[in-house]
């Protein structure tokens, strides 16, 4: 089952442990429990255990997994109550994250519990993080943070399997299919999954585009432009250069759990053998997943299958929850992967194991789309003829450009930018596991050793307590008791999070405000206040 159209295939597991002087720290090392549950399955008395869905660790005896999720049903239905006043607008304003996702949170003396509910209420996902681990693994809790890793565990899922409840329509076997795809998922997701010290950087959950000159950026809409007109099939394109974007066509709702996939997953997985690679090969271009025989016309079965994901359209409604199966294309050359999404005209909910394919072509021209507008060998054939040489130029140009800005600064400060309305988030405290790592094996653009423990608790419990998420203007100065300096700007709803080391440079509040001042200038002036 594993090896069919397995989306997994590219979870990569490298540098499974973090060292550590690391800036992230492994999920599972802080977790107490996870689960997924479905209420309405467990209605009946004595069948409360039927509503757990999924439930780690798999070593929990079934009688506390029904106490630890009935505990959280309970919990939710409690506060509904509280909910169905005349104040509703209100609470609802404190009761729903920033994905939509109704939730509550419990902080108990040993554990943070967060649970969310999808899909009309009808699932629920729940989480429980230790605080003597969190402690041992120098990870500051913070609810909001805890809130979206679980969301975001959720849209991975939907992104390539759909939503839960297609899988559950017509009785007992749906749920035993749900529960392996479940298990199939989480089972992997989870022991891989990896998290900022910094938890403000899970929150905010945001994208690193790349900044390059105008005619540069024409070059590459052009490139994309060209390939739309040339293969109509194409829906959507996600071009990106080593682990940043450069241009995206589809909905915001899917940028992050995208972006994160290809850039945490699937991307790190061919950075080794691009670095083996000799000078006679290394503006070939390749597809990352798929077949490696382009030669013939057989179907696509098995490992050859292209993974679906099931995005959101552009054009819907932001409360519209419609997803579509998209066959999934990644090209990549020269440091520049071209993310290609074709619709998948036979999707369903369990599209992410089953693939239709036809061999069967009605035209030998190259744009003329598949039969049933299923991806074919001779479609990938045609885009790899037409993106083996146009994208090997534009990223050679780029690579040209950006070769000596790779903020190469050795910064003596650490930040984190922001910005809501197009997700756009650079930080020095970020990690793309393996896609920055250069050939000479250099990962770090700062002179400044990482925060430590207690300076990352004061950014999260400042942003908290200081700053309103409601307000567009805002600025805050805190002083750690290690003489570290947090200052928080906000300007219209833009984001940046300074943090300074111990320096004679920054003695007093004054000194403090001038070096702002001066950083701002010099390094986000143009993104900050633009």
């Amino acid at each position: 089952m594993e090896s069919i159209s397995n989306p997994l295939y590219f979870f990569s597991n490298l540098s499974l442990n973090p060292p550590p002087c690391s800036n992230v720290v492994r999920f599972i090392d802080v977790l107490e429990f996870f689960f997924v549950a479905h209420p309405l399955s467990g209605r009946k008395e004595g069948e409360e255990h039927k509503r757990i869905m999924y439930f780690h660790p798999k070593s929990e005896n079934i009688e506390r997994q029904s106490e630890i999720t009935g505990f959280a049903e309970a919990t939710v239905n409690f506060t509904d109550n509280f909910l169905c006043t005349l104040r509703r607008d209100v609470a609802e304003n404190l009761n729903d994250n920033d994905d939509g996702f109704d939730f509550r949170a419990i902080s108990t003396q040993r554990t943070e519990h967060v649970y969310i509910r999808t899909e009309d209420n009808q699932f629920m996902l729940g989480v429980s993080i230790s605080k003597q681990l969190s402690l041992v693994s120098d990870y500051p809790l913070f609810q909001p943070a805890i809130r979206s890793i679980l969301s975001d565990a959720y849209k991975m899922f939907r992104m390539f399997f759909g939503t839960f409840s297609s899988f559950i329509k017509n009785g007992p076997d749906d749920i035993s299919k749900f529960k392996e795809r479940l298990d199939f998922f989480f089972s992997k997701y989870i022991p891989l999954l990896k998290v900022h010290k910094m938890p403000l950087l899970d929150h905010l959950g945001g994208v690193e585009f790349l900044r390059m000159s105008g005619p540069l950026y024409l070059n590459v809409v052009s490139l994309i432009t060209e390939l739309r007109e040339e293969f109509p099939i194409i829906e959507k394109i996600m071009f990106l250069y080593q682990d940043k974007l450069l241009y995206y066509q589809l909905s915001k709702r899917d940028l992050p759990s995208l972006f994160r996939y290809l850039t945490h997953n699937l991307l790190p997985t061919t950075l080794a053998p691009e670095l083996e690679h000799s000078g006679r090969n290394a503006s070939k271009g390749r597809y990352l997943r798929g077949p490696t025989d382009l030669t013939t016309d057989a179907p696509l079965f098995g490992d050859e299958s292209l993974s679906v994901v099931h995005l959101h359209s552009e054009q819907d409604p932001e409360f519209r929850e419609d997803l579509i199966g998209y066959q999934m294309m990644v090209y990549r050359c020269l440091n520049a992967t071209v993310c290609m999404f074709v619709r998948n005209d036979n999707s369903n909910g369990e599209m992410g194991f089953r693939r239709s394919s036809d061999s069967s072509q009605s035209s030998s021209t190259r744009s003329t789309p598949p039969q049933n507008g299923v991806v074919s060998r001779r479609l990938l054939r045609n885009i790899d003829q037409f993106l083996e040489a146009e994208l090997a130029q534009v990223a050679s140009k780029i690579g040209d450009e950006i070769g000596d800005e790779k903020l190469a600064d050795n910064t003596d400060f650490h930040y984190i930018y922001f910005n809501p309305s197009s997700l756009s988030m650079t930080s020095s405290l970020s990690t793309s596991p393996s896609l920055s790592v250069s050939s000479s094996g250099s990962t770090s653009s700062s002179k400044v050793s990482l925060p430590p423990v207690d300076v990352n608790r004061l950014v999260c419990d400042t942003m908290s307590n200081f700053v309103s998420d409601t307000e567009e203007f805002g600025e805050c100065f805190v002083k750690s008791s290690s003489d570290w300096w947090i200052v928080i700007k906000k300007v219209n709803s833009r984001l940046l999070v300074l943090i300074l080391p111990p320096s004679s440079y920054t003695s007093s509040l004054a000194d403090v405000q001038s070096k702002t001042a001066t950083i701002v200038k010099s390094h986000f002036e143009a993104i900050f206040f633009s």
